[in-house]
């Protein structure tokens, strides 16, 4: 098992105590701490030292260490005396020529190295208490993460009026892995996406690392208080007692612990200044004013540290580092440079970085992982490891292992098939029907009879294989994947997938194994109405109705709100306050159709409602209605899509012209900028209408759509069947000029 390993830091200070002795010979003493972040062991630079002079000095312990090895020139001393404090006292002779002193002090195994670091010395005390103490609002001139660095955000769990921990079911939280969250803050309510600092977990996600999925279950432990992510997890007992899940959450930015401000990181001086929302660009160093604003990464992560608290109106000292307690854990591979942070915080990252090795934390650990798959133990000729071979599974057998869901919009529940443990290593076989990136879907055959499909003879099944690797895979290859099975977005998915040129049949992706070859994946023909009854799961569909693509309003804060959203440069809907509008270049767009024409341009919402309606939720407080006609759609990054000279940027090519595709006016493939309507703006519903479907310019048709018909779920809740447009899925969208009509009183 390949481990990596850290070397021992020098700390401490050595005092010098006296100098006796000489000879001819010059002597110098060269202090090899003195440049670390620990300062330097004393002062040794008196220029008569002499060869032969005796050196005597001390070395002090402190509260997480004890004083170790004391080396002169290589050679270990032993010391002259022992003081009750812990101190000892070391004497050696110099001789001409360089001396070098070294100290190495060794971590005390029995210290909570988290409980020692102090919120109140990372961003003093005085903000500690306005943080902890302020209440929601949505006023900028409020604490704000992105503008000041600092601030709460909204916890996973709370105490109820009884004094009962619960969870919070409004707060928003998104677990990725052992080092990144997503969570909401406190008072403009926009979700942070936070790369943790000073720590590097093993992968697993794309990629699976040993430890990497304890490290992740440990994450989310910590947050929910959820202990069935304990398996595996060293001390799980101990911490049930201590770790019941955080009720209070404060992110601290990189700079703020760093103490350093904008103008310190662009070494310049810069003024401070509020940027107006249409400057707001990804990665712009600048994006808010404050001393100690929050950064982000090449992904459009924050990097920060997490504070939680777990008990009931907490204080400074009820408050424990997240990230330190990852590192402490033995869950991460390095701790990061002095440059990113304070001396303070990595001193103490260095100290519970030490502590793990002490203590044989997991990574440092002589055991195996629990949550890991040792594939690369197996051996045919050895039957204690067969426990480890790569096990073959049918995706008949996969989906066939899960619950069915007492729902209407999904059939399956795959969190419920014993396969989905992210752990076990299985090959899958299956045809490439569509390209998400480097990820792909497969299924299981290349063609089905579509009598056979649409009566329920036959049920066809797919999976998405999530993988971030270079493979020369085409539409059509047949190709047996090996990787774990997990759930995403409410179906099944394989991550940790392998491939290579020269392939280990134990673990790599094959491409067109002997026996098979490629085929042209033939889409299975439905209308609307088949596309929501049958609940595809991985499937390459083609609906054959037209679809009339609209605009869907739902009630949310007193208000009328469109449920699409996402678009290059659209505002990201996860981050939608009036003072951060967020945009990014990798914002998924999301928009809905209606196969039956008429009740598009329905202006009488008691007529719809009048329909079969299924309830669900959207950010925890409105009641969003979708009725048995409508088709929810995504459109992955890659695909083109345009109609005339117009090309798609944003959902709104699809529920009202793409001249509003973004706050900056029209944008064609041809950068002709004489659409008639590109000064036109949305008008929403009336405040008293609970939803409307509205086609606000000339609906788009599609006619003939190839897609993925595969089930969703989100974080919250919401579930509906998705048709999710990929690239090598050709489809035609068109303006639905004929069939338009205005909506009436326009």
């Amino acid at each position: 098992m390949k481990r990596k390993h850290f070397g021992a830091f020098i700390v401490g200070i050595f005092a010098l105590a006296t100098l006796t002795g000489c000879n001819e010979a010059d002597a110098f003493v060269t202090d090899k701490t003195e440049m670390s972040i620990y300062g330097k062991l004393g002062d040794f630079y008196a220029p008569k030292w002499k060869a032969g002079q005796v050196l005597t000095f001390t070395a002090t312990p402190d509260e997480m260490y004890t004083v170790g090895d004391v080396l002169h020139n290589n050679n270990k001393l032993q010391p002259i005396a022992r003081n009750a404090d812990g101190s000892q006292v070391f004497q050696t002779v110099l001789t001409g020529g360089e001396n070098t002193l070294v100290g190495k002090y060794k971590i005390r195994t029995n210290i909570d190295v988290v409980e020692k670091y102090k919120i109140t010395e990372v961003i003093g005390g005085d903000v500690f208490n306005t943080v902890l103490s302020s209440t929601a609002t949505s006023d900028i001139t409020g604490i704000d993460f992105r503008r000041g660095g600092v601030e709460k955000m909204r916890a996973p769990n709370k105490f109820d009026s009884k004094g009962v921990k619960v969870k919070d079911t409004k707060a928003f939280i998104n677990y990725v892995d052992g080092d990144t969250t997503h969570i909401e803050t406190f008072n403009l309510g926009y979700t942070i996406k936070i790369r943790y600092l000073g720590i590097n977990t093993p992968e697993s996600t794309s990629e699976i690392e040993e430890w990497g999925l304890t490290a992740s279950n440990y994450n989310k432990f910590l947050y929910s208080g959820d202990e069935s992510y304990l398996t595996g997890i060293d001390d799980a007992e101990q911490l049930k007692e201590r770790l019941h899940g955080a009720t209070t959450v404060i992110l601290v930015s990189q700079a703020a612990t760093k103490q350093e401000t904008v103008a310190d990181s662009l070494d310049q001086e810069v003024e401070h200044r509020q940027i107006t929302v249409p400057d707001l660009k990804v990665g712009q160093d600048l994006e808010v004013n404050g001393p100690f604003h929050a950064t982000t990464d090449g992904y459009q992560r924050n990097l920060a540290y997490v504070w939680y608290a777990t008990v009931q109106n907490p204080t400074a000292n009820d408050f424990r580092c997240l990230n330190l307690e990852m590192v402490y854990q033995g869950l991460s591979l390095g701790i990061g440079s002095s440059g990113d942070t304070s001396a303070y915080t990595y001193r103490f990252f260095s100290a519970a970085n030490n502590s793990a090795q002490a203590n044989r934390r997991h990574i440092y650990s002589l055991y195996e992982d629990s949550n890991y798959y040792y594939y690369e133990q197996y051996d045919e000729g050895d039957p204690a490891t067969w426990k480890w071979q790569v096990q073959d599974l049918s995706l008949t057998a996969l989906f066939n292992s899960c619950q069915v869901k007492d729902d209407p919009r999904i059939k399956y529940d795959p969190s419920t098939s014993p396969y989905a443990d992210k752990k076990t290593l299985y090959r899958i076989g299956g045809y490439v029907s569509a390209k998400v990136g480097q990820s792909f879907y497969i299924q299981e055959h290349y063609q089905y009879d579509n009598d056979d499909v649409i009566n329920g003879v036959v049920e066809p099944h797919g999976i998405y294989v999530f993988t971030l690797r270079q493979m020369p895979i085409r539409l059509g290859d047949y190709v047996q994947v090996i990787g774990a099975v997990s759930t995403y977005g409410g179906t099944f998915q394989m991550q940790g997938v392998s491939y290579s040129p020269e392939p280990n049949l134990n673990r790599d992706t094959v491409i067109n194994p002997v026996g098979y070859s490629k085929h042209t994946v033939v889409p299975v023909q439905v209308t609307g109405a088949q596309f929501n009854r049958l609940k595809l799961h991985g499937v390459l569909v083609e609906i054959i109705d037209n679809l009339y693509f609209y605009d869907f309003y739902t009630k949310y804060n007193g208000e009328n709100e469109s449920i699409s959203e996402g678009g290059d440069e659209e505002v990201n809907k996860y981050n939608d306050t009036d003072v951060y509008k967020f945009y990014n270049t990798n914002n998924t767009p999301i928009f809905y159709a209606s196969y039956t024409a008429s009740n598009v341009y329905e202006d009488n919402a008691a007529a719809i409602n009048e329909a079969h309606i299924d309830d669900v939720q959207s950010k925890g407080d409105p009641t969003i209605r979708y009725t048995d006609d409508v088709i929810r759609f995504t459109l992955n990054d890659g695909v083109r899509v345009t109609s005339g000279i117009e090309e798609c940027h944003s959902y709104k090519f699809f529920t009202g012209g793409s001249y509003l595709y973004n706050p900056y006016g029209a944008r064609f493939a041809n950068n002709d900028d004489t659409n008639p309507h590109k000064d036109a703006t949305v008008q929403k519903p009336a405040k008293d209408t609970e939803f409307v479907r509205k086609a606000h310019m000339p609906a788009y048709a599609g006619h003939g759509l190839i897609l993925i018909s595969r089930a969703y779920e989100s974080t919250g809740g919401n579930r509906k069947m998705t048709g999710e447009i990929c690239s090598g899925s050709p489809s035609q969208i068109k303006l639905c000029s004929v069939n338009w009509r205005p909506d009436p009183g326009e």
